[in-house]
């Protein structure tokens, strides 16, 4: 083998082992499962790609709150591979498989918003959770105020306690009212 066909050689390996090699995708889900928390995606930057199944989806979470975001069909997602097998992890042990960067251990860790779509975003420095319109939301800023708007609000509690300075309806006080 001359000097010139082994660095192709090399070259040649080193990029077909690159381009089986996963990071992140931009996905479109395909179909999810909610109660599971898995979803059928298909990566979009390769109009060849085939699916990738069952993909867990991860949330804000600890052992005891989750922030769970409903994902559809058609949304776009950000899919990493993980740099090792996760089936132990997963599914609470067995070897681990000497895979690396694969698809078989993607996880989609959140939603996409393309340029093509841009939000208009009315709360840049403040923590929101609501529809991309704003119809519905609820928002955190700076100074520790909480709004929420929504078209109907509705509170279920075994007991319910307002306490302020001065509380407002529709710009009437009830502070009096309700002492």
């Amino acid at each position: 083998m001359t000097k010139t066909s082994m660095t192709q050689f090399v070259t040649e390996n080193i990029e077909e082992n690159l381009m089986n090699m996963n990071t992140c995708l931009i996905c479109e889900v395909l179909m999810v499962d909610m109660h599971t928390f898995k979803a059928d995606v298909l990566p979009l930057n390769d109009p060849e790609a085939t699916p990738i199944l069952d993909v867990p989806i991860a949330f804000h979470q600890t052992d005891q709150f989750i922030l769970q975001i409903p994902y559809k069909q058609g949304d776009r997602v950000l899919v990493v591979c993980s740099q090792a097998d996760i089936d132990p992890i997963m599914f609470g042990g067995g070897e681990a498989a000497s895979r690396s960067f694969s698809a078989n251990d993607a996880l989609i860790i959140g939603g996409v918003n393309l340029f093509t779509s841009p939000i208009q975003n009315e709360h840049p420095d403040d923590i929101v959770i609501g529809t991309k319109d704003f119809s519905t939301k609820l928002v955190i800023n700076e100074a520790g105020e909480l709004s929420i708007k929504s078209s109907k609000f509705r509170v279920e509690a075994d007991d319910i306690e307002f306490v302020g300075g001065t509380i407002t309806a529709n710009g009437e006080d009830l502070t009096t009212d309700l002492v």
